[in-house]
């Protein structure tokens, strides 16, 4: 007996016909041209489009909700159903579940791929024949939003990978306070209406316990959404900084409520009554992340959770590290199932710079969605396409519909495709490098940089080990221009690594300079990276570095800096520091011989820079000998995001034995104040030809964080780069 089948073509011509209803929407309609374009791009047939006030026939490919089917209630909004029935073959669905069903029979029955905006594989095959077909699909999270390049740029993609644009959905997204209630307008004459910190009204963010907010609020979100009714999404959400409200209201609630929701929830509340029909949308994030006791969402209102504090090298449900955002999470997840995750896969600080962290995406995304998350909103690179970001792009777009996706042979299928011939050996250094941060306990956060991992999974050794791997790969690629490009991309990452590790080191073994006839001179091999680097970078539209819109030319500009002035040569160079009081791990650098190195620090503070938190900087270094001693400068770093102030005092005393000490200079510093001229602030001392064999020098940290930056949680940080003794 043989098993039913359907033919749809034949030696590349067909009796079918593409039947659309007569008042297709506007996805039906894409949906039946774009079967058509494809089936045609298959196998020469050109099947025609027809729509159901025709007479039917018995070959019909029915695309959507037309006359000759009934609807199936089985299908859900945005689901779809392919199915084959006598000899028709059926793609229906709900929203643009239509849509989204060709481009799955597409994918699943013709064996086409989307494997990122500028590949698609199209196989050739001159007959179609369908075996019985009954797969019914409904989406399990509802937003799916990927905030990646080829998510974003190219709306075939986002199609065929079913996921959601955020204006698609959101009438008003993100950290929306000022947005429906502008300091520009309102702060002079009514500073009540923002948040009181430290006994002062600040415009940070807003106070919820005032009933004119309240008012305000509810007016301008409901003109909004008036204009926008379609629309299902509306942020109300903490501006993305510090500042929560501390007035005796807001302070009595948040008390009550065991956590800074208690107001902000209580508001969110108030203001979500007034639209029932929509969504409301929260974020817990930062200083809101905690969930409340005793206070529970209205069924409108959606917590938006972040993820961003997770370590990225290992899965969230088993890293001890990670242990109170699974308290945080458990906890919302027991008052609510209306949640969005917002997550973070790419280094931000970064983009192009090796990211491990493939083998923790698929943990992670199960960990949320196992607990019913209504949403994901997950965060890449999304003005460039960084480290890797196809294929992330591609895996996350697979686990966004189908959470129990096979990550590894989705992985392995795009690494054939995508890379031809080389993709066994790009496979190979991915499995590598992966490999190596498992082996780690190094934390890898989105703020990172590839320098401090030189110890583990990006040691110089391994980094050429890797790039052995990749340049293997490219030779079997030669001649093809697109897949030589496409595995220069995965080196790309690991040329950048060597190059900023490269500041780090500086005059060390793998630094920027080499010693030749008595003279610092910069290594050929660098500047050659740094060239190759920048044109790549170039080449691949690659026109930002970082979220702050770095950009290569920029880098360029740094390069030619640091060739240019060359290491910092001084009579402290390399020699013994104590540290009288203990540095914070956090900003470890090469430990006391941060500030004696030779290598100044750049706004980039994750290295080159040795940190004190809370506590007082006091170092000594020994001269080794009585020398005389002219002038010492040092530096400071001062970022006020990351809690970096100037100290409020530097002393330097000196010593002939490093036991009797006697002031040589010292200088009382202003401050802090909320503008800054220059993030790092260079302070000098003339001692006028002292000598002495030993220096110790105190910096006094600021003693708490300014009222304008107020956060109770944090301490004030003092961050030192070089101290250069002339």
């Amino acid at each position: 007996m043989m098993s039913f089948s359907i033919t749809l073509v034949e030696n590349g011509r067909s009796g079918y016909s593409i039947v659309r209803s007569k008042n297709a929407s506007v996805h039906e309609l894409s949906a039946s041209i774009i079967l058509q374009n494809y089936l045609h791009q298959i196998s020469g047939a050109l099947i025609p489009i027809i729509d159901d006030s025709l007479p039917p026939s018995e070959l019909e490919i029915l695309i959507g909700n037309t006359g000759r089917i009934e609807v199936n209630e089985s299908i859900q909004n945005d689901g779809f159903l392919i199915a084959t029935k006598s000899n028709k073959l059926i793609i229906s669905g709900k929203g643009k579940g239509t849509l989204y069903g060709v481009y799955t029979f597409l994918e699943t029955y013709m064996g086409c791929r989307k494997y990122s905006s500028r590949f698609s594989l199209i196989p050739k095959q001159g007959s179609i024949v369908l075996p019985v077909i009954n797969d019914l699909q409904n989406p399990e999270i509802n937003f799916r939003s990927l905030h990646y390049w080829d998510a974003e740029t190219d709306q075939e993609y986002l199609d065929w990978h079913k996921l959601n644009r955020i204006e698609d959905k959101w009438g008003l997204w993100g950290h929306s306070f000022f947005k429906l209630l502008s300091p520009a307008q309102y702060f002079n004459q009514h500073p009540e209406y923002f948040s009181l910190v430290n006994g002062e009204r600040r415009a940070m963010q807003l106070c919820l316990t005032n009933p004119d907010v309240l008012k305000i609020v509810v007016n301008e979100l409901g003109k909004r959404i008036t204009d926008a009714a379609a629309l299902k999404y509306w942020s109300l959400s903490q501006n993305d900084d510090i500042g929560a409200c501390e007035c005796n209201q807001c302070s009595a609630l948040n008390k009550r409520h065991e956590s800074n929701q208690g107001s902000l929830l209580t508001f969110v509340n108030l203001v979500a009554a007034n639209f029932p029909d929509k969504t409301i949308s929260t974020l817990a994030y930062t200083y809101s992340r905690k969930p409340p006791v005793g206070l529970k969402p209205l069924p409108n209102v959606n917590i938006m959770f972040s993820a961003i504090d997770i370590n990225r090298s290992k899965p969230l449900d088993t890293d001890p590290r990670s242990e109170k955002i699974r308290k945080d999470y458990n906890g919302w997840e027991k008052l609510t199932s209306n949640i969005i995750v917002w997550d973070y896969v790419v280094q931000f600080t970064n983009y192009i710079s090796p990211f491990p962290n493939l083998h923790t995406l698929k943990p992670n995304f199960d960990y949320f969605s196992k607990k019913q998350a209504d949403g994901f909103f997950i965060q890449g690179s999304v003005e460039i396409p960084g480290e890797l970001a196809e294929l992330r792009t591609y895996i996350l777009s697979k686990l966004l519909w189908d959470k129990d996706s096979d990550t590894d042979k989705i992985k392995t299928e795009f690494l054939n495709n995508y890379y031809g011939n080389a993709g066994v050996y790009v496979g190979q250094y991915i499995d590598l490098i992966h490999e190596h941060v498992r082996a780690s306990w190094k934390r890898m956060d989105i703020y990172d940089n590839p320098i401090m991992p030189y110890q583990t999974y990006l040691s110089p050794q391994l980094l050429t080990e890797y790039l052995h791997i990749l340049d293997t790969a490219e030779t079997l690629v030669k001649g093809d221009i697109e897949l030589t490009k496409r595995v220069q991309m995965v080196s790309l990452p690991l040329h950048f690594a060597v190059l900023q590790q490269a500041r780090f080191f500086g005059i060390d073994q793998n630094g920027v300079f080499i010693k030749q006839n008595k003279n610092w001179v910069v290594r050929e091999e660098i500047r050659r990276k740094v060239q190759y680097f920048y044109e790549s970078a170039r080449d691949n539209q690659i026109t930002q570095l970082n979220e702050s819109g770095f950009s290569p030319e920029q880098y360029l500009k740094e390069w030619e800096h640091i060739f240019r002035t060359g290491p910092v040569i001084h009579k402290a160079l390399n020699k013994p520091v104590r540290l009288l009081t203990e540095n914070n791990p956090e900003f470890v650098s090469k430990g006391a011989r941060t500030l004696v190195d030779g290598t100044s620090g750049t706004e980039d503070f994750q290295y080159n820079w040795l940190g004190w938190n809370e506590t007082d900087m006091k170092v000594e270094i020994d001269m080794e000998t009585q020398i005389r001693i002219n002038k010492i400068e040092m530096s400071f770093l001062e970022n006020h995001r990351h809690y970096m102030f100037l100290p409020k005092e530097i002393c330097i005393e000196l010593s002939d034995d490093g036991k009797s000490y006697k002031q040589a200079a010292s200088l009382l510093i202003e401050g802090p104040f909320e503008d800054v001229s220059a993030p790092i602030r260079k302070f000098s001392f003339d001692l006028s030809k002292t000598k002495a064999r030993y220096i110790k020098i105190t910096a006094i940290n600021q003693t708490e964080i300014p009222s304008w930056r107020n956060r109770k949680d944090r301490k004030p940080w003092l961050m030192i780069d070089e101290i250069i003794v002339e």
